[in-house]
């Protein structure tokens, strides 16, 4: 009995050990990646030159040569 909650006690806190030093590897390395990401997207954006409104220097007007009046 002595035995078996020590091995689970042993266990658990070999689990709760992993999993800091997981999440802290792991949070080192994506900070690490984010940084890099940024610095790439300042860098070389591809859509830096695109206008937010292809249709902006357009002039038309659907309403143009309506006629209100057919029977003149």
């Amino acid at each position: 009995m002595q035995n078996t909650k020590l091995a689970i006690s042993l266990t658990l806190v070999g689990l709760v050990i992993g999993v800091f030093v997981g999440y802290y590897i792991g949070y080192d390395k994506g900070w690490e990646g984010a940084v890099v990401d940024q610095k790439m997207t300042a860098e070389q954006n591809p859509f830096a030159d695109v206008e937010a409104n292809p249709l902006e220097d357009v002039e038309t007007n659907p309403l143009k040569d309506v006629k209100t009046n057919p029977f003149e």
